[in-house]
């Protein structure tokens, strides 16, 4: 079996580079946690917060009006949760990439997730910006700090920080009882999924990021921990970096029995499945190589129905 080491980091602005370089409708979608968290100063405790004030994902001090009524959001996932939580008529700005709700009107485009233009944000006049580790740049929290405008980041490394984000913004934005309600209905699911999965074969999945060249979720990828929630490992979990590229060789060498892609990679799934160098791997031997939907490479509140999904694939007798 090849060593861990067989992977290489793919450089942030490559991996980017390729999520915006998809045609429109894939544009609008990020890989889960391919961008460095900006910049915090260290967590606050609990006393330390003034009225008015509230911490983000990443534990930095914010401090937001009561009710936040003009909200920008820079990354996909922060629309979704907003979406999700019943809030899309507050929305006045979205990214580029985003997919505002219906009842959000029609807001301002202000920007891709590394450029978002200063200058059209700050004539929305918002209350709260709300931005995520998955996809911003890290210097975002300065140019916000710059504006003069309070900055939300949810932080998207795992399902439970997903959760957790949820449930933090909910309240910073004085609407704590629909992030209850949200939260409730996505850990009942959540936990339905853990109960048809418990003691159940873990098969060796393989997920592709990206199919040319190959990138695989390594283990501090929010892709290995959706995988694990739904009942599977991920053959490329001891790799260091977020999204490695993989060799051809060494996935092959991993011998997964279920392999997983989502709809911009279909190509790329049918592709493997008739070339011959892949004709030992077991998922592809017994045809246990999927597509699946695109919600678990945006860590929003989608992300539950994307790992309901998966472990349908992973335990079609067993999982929801």
């Amino acid at each position: 079996m090849p060593p861990p080491d067989t992977a290489r980091a793919l450089p942030l602005p490559l991996l980017l580079a390729i999520t915006l370089s998809l045609p429109a409708a894939a544009c609008r979608r990020d890989h889960g946690g391919t961008a460095v968290p900006p910049v915090a100063g260290p967590p606050a405790a609990s006393g330390d917060l003034a009225d008015g004030q509230v911490r983000d994902g990443l534990g930095r001090v914010v401090a937001i009006p009561a009710l936040p009524r003009r909200i920008v959001t820079l990354a996909p996932n922060a629309t979704d949760t907003i979406a999700a939580l019943g809030l899309g008529d507050r929305l006045v700005g979205v990214s580029d990439f985003c997919e505002p709700p219906p009842e959000a009107g029609n807001v301002r485009r202000v920007g891709g997730l590394l450029t978002p233009d200063l200058e059209v944000i700050r004539a929305l006049r918002p209350d709260l910006l709300v931005g995520s580790t998955s996809g911003n740049d890290p210097a975002l929290a300065e140019q916000a700090e710059a504006l003069g405008l309070p900055l939300y980041i949810l932080n998207a490394a795992t399902v439970d920080e997903v959760l957790d984000g949820i449930a933090g913004l909910s309240a910073a934005l004085g609407e704590e009882a629909r992030g209850k309600a949200l939260l409730a209905d996505l850990r009942a699911r959540l936990d339905a999924v853990d109960r048809r999965v418990a003691g159940r074969p873990r098969p060796r999945v393989l997920y592709i990021v990206w199919g040319e060249p190959l990138v695989v979720p390594g283990s501090k990828a929010f892709l290995t921990d959706a995988i694990r929630r739904a009942g599977g490992d991920s053959v490329t979990d001891d790799a260091p970096a977020a999204h490695p590229t993989y060799s051809v060789e060494a996935a092959i060498a991993r011998k997964p029995e279920i392999i997983l892609t989502s709809e911009y990679n279909r190509a790329d799934a049918e592709r493997l499945r008739k070339d011959p160098a892949w004709r030992s791997v077991p998922a592809v031997a017994r045809g246990k190589v999927y597509v699946v939907g695109d919600a678990l490479v945006r860590p929003g509140p989608a992300v539950v129905a994307g790992i309901e999904e998966m472990a349908r694939r992973i335990h079609p007798d067993d999982a929801p």
